[in-house]
This record gives C-alpha cells, sequence and structure tokens, in this order.
C-alpha cells in the first residue's frame, strides 16, 4: 500500500502547492521499481460510485466514506488546499488528521512534515527527505516537536515555536492535507475543492478515487483502478 499512498500524496501536493514538495512518501514512490499500471478509468457526472452520490452534500459524503472504510478497504483520505495562514485556525484540528505540513509560501526544501499515528508523532521529515527526531533541535522542549508526542500536545508545541523568531516564517503556509478517517469531520474540509482517496480491491490492486466539490457539492466522480507489479 505504499504506492497508494506515495501517488496520493504526489496528486494532492501537486494539485496545492506553489512549489511541489519532496515527501518521503514522493521519494519512495520515484524509487519503486517498477510504476503501478492503469487498468481501468470511469468518471460520473450523475448516478453515484460505492454510495457516494452525485449531488450529495460534502458532510454526506464524509459519512458514507466513514461507512465504507472497512468493506472498501479505504485508509487514506487527502483533502486538498486544506491551507491555512493563521496557527489559532489550528487549534483543535490537529488532532484531526494524519500530518501537518510547514513552510513559507513559496514552497522551501527545509519546509517540516510531521506524521501522525496512534494519536501521537510518528515521524518528522523536512522536505528534501531528511529523517528528524525533533524539530526544531536546538529549542526549549515547551518549543519542540518529537517523536511520539502526544497529538494533543502538538498545537501548544507549534504556537510556541511559532514565537521564535528563526521559525516564524515557516508557518506562513500551513496544510493539513490528510485526513484520520476514523475521527469527526472538520467544518474546514468544506472549503475544500477535491478529496482524493484510495481503496485496497485485491493484493495488487487498488482505485484512486478523485471526488470534486463545488460550493459544498459533490459535482463529479474520477475513479482509476491501479495495478501493482
Amino acid at each position: 500500500m505504499k504506492h497508494v499512498l506515495c501517488l496520493l500524496i504526489l496528486i494532492v501536493s501537486f494539485g496545492s502547492c506553489k512549489k511541489e514538495q519532496v515527501t518521503p512518501e514522493k521519494v519512495a514512490f520515484r524509487t519503486s521499481p517498477a510504476p503501478s499500471k492503469i487498468i481501468l478509468s470511469d468518471s460520473l457526472t450523475t448516478g453515484q460510485w460505492w454510495g457516494l452520490n452525485i449531488g450529495d452534500t460534502i458532510t454526506d459524503i464524509y459519512k458514507a466514506i466513514q461507512n465504507i472504510q472497512t468493506e472498501n478497504g479505504v485508509n487514506y483520505l487527502g483533502i486538498g488546499d486544506n491551507v491555512f495562514t493563521k496557527i489559532e485556525d489550528l487549534e483543535g484540528r490537529i488532532p484531526l488528521y494524519r500530518s501537518v505540513y510547514l513552510d513559507e509560501t513559496v514552497g522551501t526544501s527545509s519546509g517540516i512534515q510531521v506524521y501522525f499515528s496512534d494519536n501521537k508523532v510518528k515521524s518528522i521529515w523536512t522536505n528534501s527527505g531528511t529523517e528528524l527526531s525533533r524539530w526544531p533541535l536546538n529549542t526549549d522542549r515547551a518549543a519542540t516537536i518529537a517523536k511520539n508526542d502526544p497529538i494533543e500536545n502538538i498545537y501548544p508545541s507549534l504556537t510556541n515555536i511559532k514565537r521564535i523568531a528563526a521559525f516564524a516564517n515557516k508557518f506562513e503556509r500551513i496544510s493539513l492535507p490528510s485526513k484520520d478517517i476514523n475521527k469527526p469531520y472538520d467544518p474546514q474540509m468544506s472549503k475544500s475543492p477535491q478529496w482524493i482517496f484510495s481503496a485496497l480491491v485485491s493484493d495488487k490492486r487498488y482505485y484512486v478515487v478523485n471526488l470534486n466539490f463545488s460550493t459544498g457539492v459533490l459535482t463529479s466522480i474520477y475513479a482509476t483502478l491501479y495495478e501493482m507489479p
């Protein structure tokens, strides 16, 4: 399933960043022995696909994705353009997501990506692909994010880091690109024009599904079936 996550991060980042970020997932995707091949693709502007109905509200679509999560092997939901410019806008939101990206308005190689699993920090990376045990390295503990930190501690830590002049520019563009489907809906998601999710259908085949919205309503679905080598 690494290939699925790699492809999704690639698509979401391409659509939402002014400068493409190089995530660890992208590196793995680009260096894999052979890319996945497309088996078939489908597009809908009417009707439904897997119980996702064209014309449904964005909140109903989120509930539908949660309902098909186990049966259809959905394990990733990318939220396009889920971007903030004020740290205060992240209060109460970070625990609802699987990652947070910090960078300047124009993307840099030193931008920071923090990934979560089991309600704690799983890993920390720079955009250039360097893994860190903590960030920043030489600050007080209250102004540091480290591996295994509880997810509820991340917002206070980020607030403290932003007060340090040397790191303030990394808060010009804050992204929450990957939603934890097991957590409640975030109203901020209604502003996103596109969601992307993956669905494993066999050991080697998986769907990548693009959901496109307009004014909070699902307008089209693009589903592509891939096969891994």
